[in-house]
């Protein structure tokens, strides 16, 4: 216990023994290094150790500056002025502040009577003379905001935070020049060019680096544009500014898919529903995996996590539709295709599917039904069709002619020609088929 009181009283004795001077001039180090907060805690220590020195008020009223408050800027000269009143350097330091003052008030009249280039010339003149007070860079900034300049306005905005790195207003001001440029993109982007989008997201990558989003909009043109690996590195941009961004993780996990990078694309996905458990097309997603890879099990985990935090979730209905046909239980099938076309009345391809699953029961009455959907909706699908002319057909029972008018628009349909025209033969000709 003794030795402890002993090294506390010998650190505390470090500390104390540290003059006003030792302690002003690390300040002085700190702010010409741009440590703008660590100077100010330097020169308040020196008055803790000596509350009439004053270089460390002077001290003070140049961080002042450097925050922009040049009223405190003024006061706090005074305090040096009245601590060391034959100092003259002190008083024409405050003369030249009275400077600076006017010199912004006048800036910012011209600004407020609409004359951006006097109001420039004023700016530029006091940061001239006083190269460290951020406020003149600012405000030739916000100069050129105003004429829609907003590259050369940046510049000056990020030479602000240069003097002073948590310029609330001037980092405000880069954002609101990001996001301008990243609404362009956008706006861009739902016109349909992409080259421009493209520009546009460039740009804003320009002006902040962080902005996670860019890079994700880029990344989704890059899919469109059908160059995956450029599409993931751009993601991964993404994710890198904001790990916790899902729909990177999920627009990673579909790139890698179409990649077929399997792996990959379910780590991307698990990563999304890990942040965002309530992720519906993330479980989708992997479920269609794991369907593609006869994973049934793991299928069914995911897809009724998906319809589960998501009961109106008709991708999901759907894929267990898929799964359910793969494993043959077409009642379950045609359950799961109902509830996704219920919740989807414009989804040709669950109607198709469904019309599938009625034809392999013999419903052929839902077949129809079902059929007729999926073509009203897609009217050049040929598996649409072709589903129609076997209920028509309904195995001999039904409507020739109405079954044989189906295939021959099947058969317009190119992947479909050959079974269409097998199913025409069978219709025209079933004696050929009888067992």
């Amino acid at each position: 216990m003794l030795k402890r009181i002993s090294i506390i009283v010998l650190l505390a004795s470090v500390v104390f023994a540290q003059s006003p001077v030792d302690l002003y001039n690390s300040a002085i180090t700190s702010l010409e290094a741009g440590d703008v907060s660590e100077a100010e805690n330097g020169f308040n220590a020196a008055l803790e150790a000596d509350p009439t020195f004053a270089p460390a008020y002077a001290g003070l009223s140049r961080v002042a500056i450097r925050n922009g408050d040049l009223k405190q800027a003024g006061d706090l000269l005074k305090e040096a002025i009245s601590s060391d009143e034959e100092n003259k350097g002190l008083r024409e330091e405050f003369d030249r502040l009275s400077e600076l003052n006017t010199l912004m008030n006048k800036g910012n009249k011209s600004m407020k009577n609409g004359d951006a280039d006097d109001a420039f010339e004023s700016f530029r003149i006091a940061h001239e003379k006083f190269p460290n007070y951020p406020e003149s860079v600012l405000n030739m900034g916000l100069v050129h905001f105003r004429k829609k300049e907003y590259l050369v306005a940046v510049d000056y905005f990020h030479e602000t935070l240069a003097l002073n790195s948590e310029h609330e207003t001037a980092l405000a001001a880069i954002n609101n020049v990001a996001k301008n440029y990243f609404n362009t993109g956008n706006q861009s982007y739902k016109r349909g060019d992409l080259e421009g989008a493209l520009s546009s997201y460039g740009k804003v990558l320009d002006i902040d680096k962080t902005f996670y989003q860019s890079h994700y909009q880029i990344g989704v043109i890059q899919s469109k544009m059908g160059d995956k690996d450029a599409a993931v590195a751009s993601y991964e941009k993404a994710l890198g500014l904001n790990p916790r961004f899902y729909k990177g993780f999920f627009a990673l996990g579909l790139a890698k898919k179409t990649m077929g990078d399997s792996d990959g694309a379910i780590d991307a996905l698990e990563s999304a529903v890990d942040i965002h458990p309530g992720y519906d097309k993330a479980y989708g997603a992997m479920g269609d995996i794991y369907i593609s890879a006869k994973n049934f099990e793991k299928a069914k985990q995911v897809l009724n996590m998906a319809i589960t935090v998501n009961p109106n979730y008709a991708k999901g209905y759907s894929s267990l539709g898929i799964l359910s046909a793969e494993e043959q239980n077409w009642e379950l099938a045609i359950s799961h295709l109902t509830m996704a076309t219920t919740l989807n009345d414009r989804d040709a391809m669950s109607f198709f599917r469904l019309a599938g699953a009625y034809n392999t029961t013999g419903d052929c009455s839902g077949a129809k039904e079902a059929a007729r959907k999926s073509t009203e909706i897609k009217s050049r699908f040929g598996g649409a069709w072709f589903e129609l002319g076997i209920a028509e057909w309904c195995g001999g029972k039904g409507n020739k002619t109405g079954a044989l008018n189906a295939f021959e628009k099947a058969r317009n349909d190119r992947a479909w020609r050959k079974m269409a025209e097998y199913e025409m033969d069978k219709v025209k000709n079933p004696q050929k088929y009888e067992k």
